[in-house]
């Protein structure tokens, strides 16, 4: 009796198998080039292109230029610098208004910028040749903050940087 019923579903399998045969050619055969005929797509008779009228005038696609530049912004004494300055270096007892140690005042733009008993603490455009970044980097003595850990590599960037821009009160 389990012979007879995988003969059945023998059969039915191969009638499945060959519906779905027929029906598969029918939609591959129904799918084809849109009835081009084989000499047209062999010869390349019926191309769309067409050589170039020589007395049309050429035009030229737009000139969009050069993409704009993305100016990266500059580093700003308020929010960069004077929150280094407040936190090591005008303090009570160095650069404050009422201490100023070496006669430099640290607490505000324009008495930084006159500098103290050194000379000018910065010159605007000469970010590695100033007064306050060869203190800051140790390259000239005493390395500031005096008795406390130094600025690190990032904070004394911001003071290059900021002086080669301009050393601007922004």
């Amino acid at each position: 009796m389990i012979h007879l019923n995988l003969n059945r579903f023998y059969s039915v399998l191969l009638i499945i198998f060959s519906i779905s045969l027929l029906l598969t050619m029918g939609f591959i055969t129904g799918c084809g080039d849109e009835g081009d005929p084989v000499t047209e797509m062999v010869s390349g008779e019926g191309d769309k292109t067409t050589e170039p009228d020589p007395t049309e005038p050429v035009v030229d696609p737009p000139d969009v230029g050069e993409p704009p530049v993305v100016e990266e912004p500059k580093v700003s004494y308020k929010d960069d610098i004077s929150p280094i300055l407040a936190e090591s270096c005008a303090t009570a007892n160095c650069h404050a208004a009422a201490a100023r140690a070496g006669g430099l005042d640290l607490s505000n733009y324009d008495a930084f910028k006159k500098g103290g008993n050194g000379g000018v603490a910065f010159v605007a455009g000469d970010g590695k040749g100033s007064l306050v970044v060869k203190r800051i980097d140790g390259s000239k003595a005493p390395q500031m903050p005096l008795g406390a850990a130094p600025l690190n590599g990032e904070q004394i960037q911001l003071f290059i940087d900021w002086i080669n821009e301009g050393a601007e009160n922004n």
